[in-house]
């Protein structure tokens, strides 16, 4: 790809002298282009009005050399906008072409070096870990950046010999690593507010003693005074992990279906457990545990017991206004009313759009769907604070085996960020625990069906596995219930009795499936069929 020029006359500040602020050139032509190509820009498709460098500071790095902050504003053509954070640098022999935003000529033409993602640059990503080691604060023109420590980080872990990168897979964030001890998430698009990643992990490393999720090493923090805090990095001790419960359920699922063939069992030989209905290990019948597998049971139990654990552990502070638990009330209704009713109307529309695209029972799910639309809104309009005694608390808010790694025998739950539709003030809404457990098991329907699908090889085939399928998933549906809640109850916190947890569960299941029905239409028709089965299944009773 070739790299866009920008002229200078002396040095490379020239192009964010504050008394002329950037160039045109920058604004309208370079940063776009760069911005652009980027992963963790989300808004490639989106009609854009104009880029702009609403602040720009100079960002010391050791004493002799300088970079710049950059918060760029991205103006819609519906005057939405939205804010990025892009520190930038000077260098003449660039780390990764990826992080070059332009190349810089001087008054004859002749090459004069790159302009970089200053994240690109070790001298940068050294300067950001030694702040925070410091716990520096650096004024700017418009607050003051700030650094924290975590109380695990050891001053002596710096070094200006240690190595950093920036790690390859990038999403709506980007990751440097430290001598592959340390991670440091640089947070891209902002918010007039701090991330909620940020709080739930300083608050479970830092406040409780919740042994299961990311070390909190360290924040950056641009501290706009007597307006809000904005956070622009979270820094975590690495994970010694074998890889994300996602996969390893699959691995287990793929297990499961071939010991039932080898075995020539047809489906109708494994019992049927009742749906939501929890289910202890000693009263699983001895056919589950030789098809499924004593590990695969002892895994499901444990993660049931941790997200427990970690809802106890969000419910702990009763004195802190932001993690305290609160009783359900009529403006939680009309918030929560409001949201999955916009959520059901873009999904609908979208699926009308598309029906006559679909295949296969996908296609007669969804037909059969919109023709029952009036009583999906029904069920989903259907939700009574004065029904409802147990207590909102602040949750993982988008939880599914990818946010959980496999660490030995045990899990570790990470990826706080909530949502990635949500706005930043809807994820951090005290919502039911239940929700997350909700998010649980939709993905547990995930890798079932995903697995299925995966090995049928004919329509005879498709309904075996997923009549087995269904089956398998009830199983681990009531295995997990009743160790969350048996957990839960024992540790205090109020997540109702028997009727109101049911009425809560298949609530948000019914939402979670809806919510994945949009997802799936843009990104993946082949698999739309694995939420639309949740949703028949849920306004089934079935």
């Amino acid at each position: 790809m070739k790299k866009r020029s920008i002229g200078i006359d002396r040095s490379w500040t020239e192009i964010f002298d504050a008394n002329k602020g950037a160039p045109a050139t920058f604004t309208e032509e370079i940063l776009p282009a760069y911005m652009r190509q980027t992963r963790w820009f989300g808004a490639k498709t989106s009609k854009i009005r104009k880029f702009a460098i609403e602040r720009m500071d100079r960002y010391d790095i050791n004493g002799s050399e300088h970079a710049y902050i950059l918060f760029v504003e991205v103006v819609f053509e519906t005057s939405n906008t939205e804010a990025y954070f892009l520190p930038v640098f000077f260098n003449n022999d660039p780390e990764e072409e990826r992080g070059i935003i332009c190349t810089l000529t001087g008054p004859d033409g002749e090459h004069a070096g790159y302009l970089v993602d200053a994240i690109y640059s070790e001298k940068f990503r050294l300067s950001l870990f030694k702040n925070i080691v410091d716990r520096s604060k650096i004024d700017l023109s418009a607050g003051q950046l700030r650094f924290t420590k975590g109380k695990r980080l050891k001053p002596t872990e710096f070094s200006e010999t240690m190595k950093s990168k920036v790690l390859a897979v990038e999403q709506s964030n980007s990751t440097v690593v430290f001598d592959d001890k340390y991670f440091l998430k640089i947070y891209r698009k902002l918010f007039r507010n701090n991330n909620p990643d940020l709080e739930l992990t300083r608050f479970l490393s830092e406040k409780s003693n919740f042994a299961h999720s990311p070390h909190f090493a360290g924040s950056i923090e641009w501290v706009r005074t007597d307006y809000y805090v904005v956070s622009l990095g979270l820094m975590q001790e690495k994970v010694e992990n074998q890889g994300e419960a996602w996969n390893d359920a699959l691995t287990e699922m793929e297990g499961f279906f071939k010991r039932l063939s080898a075995k020539k069992m047809s489906p109708e030989a494994l019992p049927k457990p009742e749906l939501y209905k929890p289910v202890s290990m000693d009263a699983i019948d001895p056919v589950w545990k030789e098809i499924v597998g004593e590990a695969m049971l002892s895994k499901v139990k444990k993660l049931a017991v941790r997200t427990a654990e970690l809802h106890l552990s969000l419910a702990s502070d009763k004195t802190d206004r932001h993690f305290n638990p609160e009783a359900f009330t009529s403006d939680y209704t009309v918030w929560l009313l409001n949201r999955v009713m916009y959520m059901y109307d873009r999904r609908f529309h979208l699926l009308e759009q598309q029906v006559g695209e679909l295949k296969g029972k996908a296609r007669a799910y969804a037909q059969h769907l919109i023709e029952q639309k009036d009583l999906i809104k029904d069920k989903l309009l259907n939700f009574d604070e004065q029904n409802l005694n147990s207590c909102r608390i602040r949750i993982h808010g988008d939880y599914h085996l990818g946010q959980v790694l496999i660490t030995d025998d045990d899990f570790c739950i990470l990826d706080f960020e909530g949502e990635p539709e949500s706005t930043i003030r809807d994820r951090k809404v005290k919502q039911p625990p239940v929700k997350d457990l909700a998010g649980l098991f939709r993905s547990y329907h995930y890798a079932v069906f995903a697995t299925v699908f995966g090995m049928a090889k004919n329509e005879e085939e498709t309904a075996r596995l997923t009549e087995a399928g269904g089956r398998y998933y009830r199983l681990l549906v009531g295995l997990s219930l009743h160790y969350y809640v048996k957990t839960a109850t024992e540790g205090g916190l109020n997540i109702g009795y028997a009727k109101e947890i049911d009425f809560l569960l298949r609530y948000h299941i019914f939402e979670k499936a809806i919510y994945e029905l949009g997802y799936e239409l843009h990104a993946r028709p082949d698999w739309v069929i694995i939420p639309l089965k949740g949703i028949m299944q849920i306004i089934n009773n079935d």
